[in-house]
């Protein structure tokens, strides 16, 4: 699936924080030479009111560059063009920055390290942005952004209240000392460069005024006082960026109702998709916010009595499910029970985009005997070969559905393994229990290790399985199939991606 994403003056991928990790690879090697960090040994501890490590080195020493602190930060003024900072040494420098805003001010920050050919490149610093209050206190923190398309870390927040912020810039290794390198982060000693730039940009929705950029309005408590999330063509008139919606929780019964309209054209390849996912995660780690949401559910329009699709998110959920074109559909958006908290913010997002190739066999693919064949197959990352399919749980409890799929082998090559990732109830469908099977050709089972079953708080993922010797047909079969749908959601969709992996993704 194709997602684009529309912010300020970039074209990104998805914002949303991810957790400590710093994206490094598994065993943490970088690219060859550097000197940042060689020779010295570093202790570090976390302060007990901001979070940010600090470190002491008994190597070279940090660099004084005048802003290591909150007492030396350096003004960071709003707008594209940032400043550029140097983390040296790389695994124990801190840079501290400070701008004023007032509260209910969405804003996004965003370095860039990286080079552009390989956003992902060891051989440079992996950022982390941290947001602290007036007080020094930690609200808010990026490493990298959800899709592991870069590790240049951006933050994107609304501010709790007005006064003075400081924005502190690290390297991974020195903001998460339990994930220093070999844990995590890349080596520090193979850094070659050590420079990024920093970027503010405060976003004040009033004065505005785009399609993708939507701040939400009160009352929108239902159906009738809905917000619209409109949709932005891109500049070459081809796709739609994605819509960003700021809301908040007046109070702890607040509901807040938004409507889409997907437009029929530029016309897609496949069935129309409708994504929802929130940037997150919260609390001081994540986005800064105070609330999880606990229910997003879209409705047709015409029938308000029972959802189309529903999610929670604060298990990790999202929704992306088909729907029709020039439809409207209404978004209901819950908070859990419980008090407001200082700043119960959410930032949504929405997109249209093209659905993976649909199921086109219902009628026959319900038997290992007669598989559905002819899938599309694609390049993947890793160097293997992947098919996508957009299907349907059709049947009832009386008559289940079962759908069967053949993966060719033909270019394949020894050492190589299959993985399955199939999604329907934890992106919003009415499906439940959706049980993936990896077979041989005949339609023989190979063990309960190739086998998984979706829950709402846990993805459906058979990974890296070997392929048998010599299987039968010179193919493998995915037989999917569920248990008894929800009662009040109506969609009947999921997605599997089926991965043939090289020795080296394993």
């Amino acid at each position: 699936m194709r997602s684009m994403y529309f912010f300020g003056f970039f074209v990104l991928g998805t914002m949303a924080a991810t957790a400590v990790g710093c994206g490094g690879d598994d065993d943490g090697s970088g690219g060859g030479g550097g000197e940042g960090g060689a020779g010295s040994t570093t202790t570090s501890s976390v302060t007990s009111t901001t979070g940010i490590a600090t470190s002491t080195s008994s190597g070279s020493g940090p660099v004084d560059d005048g802003n290591d602190s909150i007492e030396e930060a350096e003004e960071l003024p709003a707008g594209n063009n940032g400043l550029e900072g140097t983390l040296e040494p790389i695994d124990a420098d801190a840079d501290y920055y400070s701008f004023t805003g007032t509260k209910g001010l969405p804003v996004y920050l965003v370095t860039d390290a990286k080079p552009a050919d390989d956003e992902n490149d060891p051989t440079y610093p992996d950022t982390v942005i941290t947001l602290l209050d007036a007080d020094g206190n930690q609200i808010a923190q990026n490493d990298d952004p959800a899709g592991g398309f870069t590790n240049d870390s951006e933050l994107l927040t609304v501010l709790p209240a007005d006064g003075e912020y400081f924005v502190v810039v690290q390297d991974c290794n020195a903001a998460f000392p339990e994930s220093a390198f070999p844990n995590g982060c890349f080596d520090p000693t193979e850094v070659v460069s050590f420079d990024y730039t920093l970027k503010f940009l405060p976003l004040n929705l009033a004065a505005d005024k785009t399609d993708s950029l939507v701040g939400e309005t009160e009352p929108n408590d239902d159906a009738e006082q809905a917000v619209e999330m409109p949709y932005e063509l891109t500049q070459d008139e081809s796709d739609y960026y994605t819509t960003f919606v700021f809301g908040s929780f007046a109070d702890e019964a607040d509901v807040d109702v938004y409507s889409f309209t997907p437009p029929a054209t530029p016309e897609l390849e496949n069935a129309v998709l409708a994504q929802l996912s929130f940037s997150g995660p919260s609390g001081p780690e994540g986005n800064g916010s105070t609330v999880d949401v606990s229910e997003v559910a879209i409705f047709n329009a015409t029938d308000l009595t029972s959802a189309y699709a529903k999610v929670d998110p604060s298990k990790g959920g999202d929704i992306a499910v088909p729907v029709e074109a020039d439809q409207e559909y209404f978004v209901f958006v819950k908070r859990p029970a419980g008090e407001v908290g200082k700043n119960d913010f959410y930032i949504l997002l929405h997109s249209r985009t093209s659905s993976d190739p649909l199921e086109a066999e219902e009628e026959t693919n319900g038997d290992v005997a007669t598989p559905e064949g002819d899938l599309v197959g694609f390049s993947n990352r890793a160097g293997g070969v992947s098919y996508a399919i957009e299907g349907k749980i059709a049947g009832t409890e009386e008559a289940p559905d079962v759908d069967v799929y053949a993966l060719p082998l033909d270019d394949v090559e020894e050492g190589w393994t299959v993985s399955v990732i199939c999604g329907a109830q934890r992106h919003g469908s009415g499906v439940r229990e959706l049980r993936a099977e990896v077979l041989n050709g005949d339609g023989t089972e190979l063990g309960a290790a190739y086998s998984a079953t979706e829950t709402e708080a846990e993805d459906l993922f058979v990974q890296s399985k070997a392929i048998p010797e010599a299987p039968e047909g010179n193919r493998l079969l995915v037989r999917v199939s569920a248990g008894t749908p929800a009662a009040d959601v109506t969609s009947r969709g999921y997605n599997c991606l089926f991965a043939y992996l090289p020795p080296a993704a394993n």
